[in-house]
């Protein structure tokens, strides 16, 4: 059976994440993090943000690992880890928050889109908070905002089934 991929971008926890509670009901799950050049050198970044993602990504780990499955840490550019992992694991399906922070990470996720749709692969974005993408007028923007603002907190998946194999993790960056 083929992991679904679910990748972690800025939403490192287990509680109220619903891209991971629904692939942990569809089967094996791959959970990953990539550390991107990108968005570390950009000018909105800090070294202090180094220092808050990784003490994240240990507890999200071993969160994971309490559940049965673990944190994949990659680095590079997106499409090419997810890509490398594609080639070498296989996965038809990304689920994913949607991410709203800066044009880096807009620019990023329309590559990551493009290329998933270029290779069959199905990205699933949940919302995380309440900016609306892709809309084509403002109309009806305050129902969707009210619904998603007093919808419940999702519980975290009480088991996961690992889907990641042997594929290796980088650990943590080193700050500095």
């Amino acid at each position: 059976m083929t992991a679904e991929l679910v990748w972690f971008k800025r939403d490192l926890r287990i509680d109220d994440h619903a891209p991971l509670v629904a692939a942990a009901k569809k089967g094996p799950v791959f959970c990953l993090y990539i550390y991107e050049p990108e968005l570390i050198g950009a000018d909105d970044f800090a070294s202090r943000h180094l220092l808050f993602i990784n003490d994240s990504l240990q507890e999200l780990d071993t969160s994971l690992r309490q559940l049965g499955s673990r944190l994949v840490i990659c680095r590079g550019d997106a499409v090419r880890v997810l890509a490398n992992i594609k080639a070498q694991i296989g996965f038809d399906c990304i689920r994913v928050h949607q991410e709203t922070t800066n044009g880096v990470s807009f620019a990023r996720d329309r590559a990551v889109l493009q290329w998933a749709s270029d290779n069959g692969v199905n990205v699933i974005e949940y919302r995380q908070n309440g900016v609306v993408r892709r809309l084509s007028s403002r109309d009806g923007w305050a129902g969707q905002w009210q619904a998603f603002a007093t919808a419940p907190l999702v519980s975290a998946p009480r088991v996961l089934q690992d889907g990641s194999g042997d594929y290796p993790s980088v650990g943590v960056l080193p700050p500095g």
